[in-house]
């Protein structure tokens, strides 16, 4: 019994400087992913948009990188036109986003009119999902739809 409780006392002593150093207990470092797969999501970037129209619909466009084929970009309810990004589709982007370049993919996508049902803001959802099921971050885009010029006079 003296045996074990002196081998208890010796694996206890062996654990505190670890973690008291700023290490990481086993248990806490079997909670680290093994891989990190945030890289293999597919990145939206998106075209320059106004952030206040005056009309009912906008035009949204933009550019997603990915590792694996795009299946779809959705624009919240709406899933939009999909292609293979051209070289005038590239150029077009303002900032590409750290680690897209690395991306094989590149697909354009396009909704030519996304509605904006009210006054005020207007809220898009936007969400790219690749053909092996990765999906990208959800985008929230915010257009403030103000009264047209024509309709106020």
């Amino acid at each position: 019994m003296r045996v074990l409780s002196t081998l208890l006392a010796i694996v206890a002593v062996a654990i505190v400087p670890l973690t008291a150093l700023g290490g990481q207990s086993p248990a806490e470092e079997n909670k680290k992913p093994l891989f990190d797969t945030s890289m293999f999501r597919p990145i939206v970037a998106f075209h320059e948009i106004s952030p206040v129209v005056d009309a009912e619909f906008v035009t949204l466009t933009g550019v997603v990188f990915s590792r694996s084929p795009i299946d779809r970009v959705t624009v919240g309810e709406r899933v939009a036109m999909i292609r293979p990004a051209e070289p005038k589709d590239l150029v077009k982007l303002q900032k590409v986003p750290p680690g897209a370049s690395d991306a094989p993919f590149r697909t354009y996508f396009e909704v030519p009119d996304a509605g904006l049902p009210r006054l005020g803001a207007n809220d898009l959802d936007v969400r790219a999902l690749s053909a092996d099921g990765r999906m990208s971050d959800l985008h929230r885009i915010t257009i403030i739809k103000t009264v047209s010029r024509v309709a106020a006079q």
